[in-house]
């Protein structure tokens, strides 16, 4: 569903005090930060439209009937949705491990991040690993584009170690193409010597 740009439809029964009859519920989710995840346009057979586009923007549409705006809150979600919430994948989670200069030896204090990646991992039942390494801009750019690849090498390396069952771990080097912080040439920088992993 990339990014958790997603609305939830669901056929749902309500009990209006003036009519009664089965609607269409229509509700924007927000992202993981709770911003804004996109724009949802509803619109029925005569063109008319309600457009969502905040956060728990919802609408309701009967059958030949205009959509109307609606109010709902998160607890109101989790009820009128459960079913459909619990079949969602986990959400993406991402981690960063940082290397000694030159290596594919990662620095101590990315230890923990490493078992929390392992954790990650093994708790999820499919899963899809995408490693991407980095290096700083100290040496031939030939040279870090390699060094890039056997860093994300090294981690997809350590998953398969472990044991850890996933559909697909896709390992790739990006050089000294995209710092975490930008530097001049040269400049030795040690958080650009990272390896960055999502965890799908």
């Amino acid at each position: 569903m990339g990014h958790r740009k997603l609305f939830i439809l669901a056929a749902v029964t309500l009990f209006l005090a003036a009519c009664a009859g089965p609607k269409d519920l229509i509700v924007l989710l927000p992202n993981e930060d709770g911003s804004s995840s996109g724009v949802v346009v509803v619109e029925n057979s005569k063109g008319e439209i309600v457009t969502l586009d905040q956060p728990l923007a919802a609408a309701r549409v009967a059958k030949g009937g205009s959509p109307e705006q609606a109010s709902i809150s998160q607890s109101d979600i989790d009820q009128t949705f459960s079913g459909a919430l619990a079949a969602q994948p986990p959400a993406p989670v991402s981690f960063v491990l940082y290397f000694v200069t030159g290596s594919t030896r990662l620095v101590p204090s990315s230890d923990e991040n490493l078992k929390n990646l392992f954790e990650a991992v093994a708790a999820r039942q499919t899963v899809e690993v995408q490693v991407t390494g980095h290096t700083d801009r100290v040496g031939k750019v030939t040279d870090n584009d390699r060094l890039s690849l056997r860093r994300a090498q090294a981690i997809a390396k350590m998953l398969t170690v472990q044991g850890i069952k996933t559909s697909r771990v896709l390992a790739v080097g990006r050089g000294e193409r995209e710092p975490l912080v930008n530097t001049a040439d040269e400049v030795s920088e040690s958080r650009n010597r990272r390896v960055e992993v999502i965890v799908r």
